[in-house]
């Protein structure tokens, strides 16, 4: 069952003529002009959504200075786990030092309390960075800040807590090496989220 367009009465199922059986207006081309910019007027609304969306991603990632400071500070805490983190047994390790370790000999590292700390204090780093990467491109969207914030700050909190379990394992930490200054990076991102928030609301 349908309605005509024009006087609004059923139309059985299985009729299939063109014009209205009680109004004789042409069931196909009834107010066409209409029913056709209704129809651009929707597409051009959902073209706009779409153009926002991709916009909003855009001004989120590198639309202005703190968003693109920002964007770099993301990589930078992986950049100084390069530099000397910890030393076991004598050994300096960082992110490269660590990796070949694992492709040389992964029992020699997760077979050892200390290195295998080590090893996650570096994959908390790097998974956080990615998740940060993707969830702060969503910054525009209302609730961006809370949900930028809470993200990076259980990545801060998580990445320090196991750094400080490596160094209870026997892990010693390398005075001003890459967990410092990872950790110092990390919280400046922290306030960064702030400074990319107060962009949008000035714009």
């Amino acid at each position: 069952m349908s309605n005509c367009p024009k006087c609004n009465k059923k139309i059985g199922a299985f009729y299939f003529k063109q014009t209205c059986p009680h109004c004789n207006a042409n069931l196909m081309y009834y107010d066409f002009d209409n029913r056709l910019k209704e129809d651009a007027a929707k597409a051009e609304k959902e073209w706009n959504a779409v153009e926002n969306f991709g916009n909003g991603i855009k001004n989120s990632a590198i639309g202005s200075l703190p968003a693109i400071a920002r964007l770099i500070m993301f990589i930078a805490p992986i950049v100084a786990l390069l530099m000397p983190t910890f030393k076991i047994n004598d050994s300096t390790i960082n992110l490269i030092s660590i990796i070949k370790q694992v492709i040389a000999s992964s029992s020699d590292v997760f077979g050892n309390k200390a290195m295998l700390f080590a090893f996650v204090t570096f994959a908390v780093a790097i998974v956080f960075t990615l998740v940060n990467l993707v969830i702060s491109l969503l910054s525009f969207t209302k609730n961006g800040l809370v949900r930028n914030v809470v993200i990076s700050a259980i990545g801060l909190v998580a990445f320090v807590g196991v750094g400080i379990a490596a160094s209870v394992a026997g892990a010693a930490i390398c005075l001003f090496g890459g967990l410092y200054v990872a950790t110092v990076l990390m919280a400046i991102t922290i306030a960064l989220h702030f400074a990319v928030n107060k962009k949008f609301k000035d714009k």
